[in-house]
């Protein structure tokens, strides 16, 4: 489900201060596109900036290999440091080598049915891994490893604004919903009720609300109050119910669990 991009951190007094959040607000446009890439003029109209202030801003990010310019196209990618930054983050590297093994022992604990692990980005959820079978859906709507969506747009961003405290939570809810505001009154209604149910009986499930035919049950992992991701297992309804998706819970719990204590 595609969103609108969040938009730039207010300006700041001081001019330096607004070119590092648009910077940093048109890596995390670069990065949502995955190899497709940008134009420079698309994605600064994408962005509602000035085209001239986005190729310096692009420059300097070129130089500094934070975004790449790729050579047969001039579009513009996400760059190599961040990669190579990433790697530094505590205790990430030992949760990116759990990941894969603890998705295969859940997806075949649930056959015919797709396992993702989502890392919480502020106002997103970043694919970052999956494995299971994927029956319900093709190549051009498949969540990517390393996309980015806004959390209200899946069922495991629904379960991680459900974990935050009320306090943080409003304000990236607030945000979520004008990304997802073209989908019209309806559907935000029906995201809203995944989101009180969620908060209710502590997981959330999407019965075909969010994806159509698609079922999904989805768990939080990390410390309580502060859900680094979540764990979801998603399946198309002709193979798995909503209420078969929940016999998945105990299997779905000790996954989130593991990565849990893994990511320390």
């Amino acid at each position: 489900m595609p969103s609108a991009p969040s938009t730039p951190a207010a300006a700041e007094p001081r001019s330096g201060t607004q070119s590092v959040q648009r910077a940093v607000f048109l890596l995390r446009e670069i990065a949502s596109r995955g190899p497709m890439g940008w134009g420079l003029r698309d994605l600064a109209r994408h962005c509602a900036l000035d085209p001239g202030t986005v190729h310096r801003l692009l420059k300097c990010l070129v130089d500094e290999r934070l975004v790449a310019q790729r050579a047969s196209d001039r579009r513009y990618v996400i760059g190599p440091l961040n990669f190579e930054l990433g790697l530094g983050v505590p205790n990430r590297l030992d949760l990116m080598e759990t990941v894969p093994g603890v998705l295969r022992r859940l997806a075949r604990a649930v056959p015919k049915a797709s396992t993702v692990c989502f890392l919480r980005g502020e106002d997103d959820c970043i694919c970052l891994a999956r494995a299971g079978q994927v029956h319900y859906t093709g190549a051009t709507t498949l969540t990517r490893v390393g996309q980015r969506v806004a959390l209200l747009a899946l069922a495991g961003g629904i379960a991680i604004i459900a974990a935050l405290p009320a306090q943080q939570a409003a304000p990236v809810l607030e945000r979520n919903r004008r990304r997802i505001a073209a989908f019209g009154t309806a559907h935000l209604a029906r995201v809203d009720e995944i989101l009180r149910a969620t908060r209710r009986d502590g997981y959330a499930v999407s019965e075909g609300t969010l994806w159509h035919g698609v079922n999904s049950v989805s768990l939080v992992f990390g410390p309580r109050g502060a859900p680094l991701g979540a764990v979801s297992v998603s399946s198309a309804a002709d193979h798995h119910s909503a209420a078969a998706l929940r016999d998945a819970l105990p299997a779905l719990r000790e996954a989130v669990d593991a990565l849990t204590e893994r990511a320390g």
